[in-house]
């Protein structure tokens, strides 16, 4: 999750993103939303995903989102999922709530 950071920190209409990296942090995001019930997720991400999934095609973009719900679910295996969960609230709060 640490490396996806900047990304996120990076994203932007004004800045190119690749695709791969925002499709492993949207699968990772997903999964936390899926785990730690957040009751939203910012629809602009939804949107970017999608466009992104078209772009590398469905075999690469399925392996990144499987890849980031991975991660997640090992982030929360190492500390917890209350605490994953924490962590991504506090990490993510532009993109799920």
């Amino acid at each position: 999750m640490v490396a996806l950071l900047p990304l996120t920190l990076a994203y932007g209409p004004a800045r190119a993103i690749d695709c791969t990296d925002f499709l492993r942090m949207h699968g990772m995001l997903r999964q936390a939303q899926a785990q730690c019930t957040f009751e939203s997720f910012n629809p602009e991400i939804v949107d970017t995903a999608r466009r992104c999934f078209d772009q590398v095609g469905s075999g690469k973009g399925a392996r990144a989102i499987r890849a980031g719900a991975k991660e997640f679910d090992r982030l929360a295996d190492l500390r917890g999922r209350n605490a994953a969960c924490a962590l991504i609230k506090r990490n993510f709060p532009m993109v799920i709530r």
